[in-house]
């Protein structure tokens, strides 16, 4: 019999390693666009509502004297026309020198906002990844057990016990 049917050659297992890796970055890619997706949408959503915050406690509609409709619409528009450092201009212009703090405030709660969607995001994506590549893992290991000890006979025949040993 050659090496090769048995699958104890070198060459033929680092052939099967690489394609197990290739297949499991693929499905890794494979699961990371939708997760992605649904991530960006949400990362946008988290700003939108950041500015849209900004907007309200610091009521700044009223540095645009030529807009008389309500609030709520000029907030919903400015929180998606409006970047954040525009936003942050207008705060300045409002408070002057309280600005900075207003602007760490505002960077701060949002990175914090951003990192939760992002963490959120890459537990969703590697939580089910990794718990199957532990099922796998477990499973190779399983079909790799060592075979069991077998004592040899001068210890687990009786015959060749000594005499009066039980």
């Amino acid at each position: 019999m050659s090496s090769s049917n048995t699958g104890s050659d070198p060459a033929r297992a680092r052939r099967r390693t690489a394609l197990w890796r290739g297949a499991w970055l693929v499905l890794a890619a494979g699961c990371a666009v939708p997760v992605a997706a649904s991530a960006y949408e949400q990362f946008n959503r988290v700003s939108q509502q950041a500015r849209a915050r900004l907007i309200e406690q610091h009521r700044l509609w009223e540095l645009q004297p030529d807009f008389s409709g309500r609030p709520e619409a000029w907030t919903r528009a400015a929180s998606r026309l409006l970047n954040d450092r525009q936003l942050l201009m207008r705060v300045a212009a409002k408070y002057g020198g309280q600005s900075e703090e207003i602007e760490l405030e505002y960077r701060r709660d949002l990175a914090i906002a951003r990192a939760e969607v992002v963490l959120a995001a890459l537990a969703l994506w590697a939580a089910p990844l990794a718990a199957l590549y532990g099922i796998v893992l477990l499973v190779r290991r399983r079909k790799r057990a060592p075979p069991p000890k077998i004592e040899p006979a001068s210890v687990s025949d009786p015959r060749y016990r000594p005499p009066g040993a039980t």
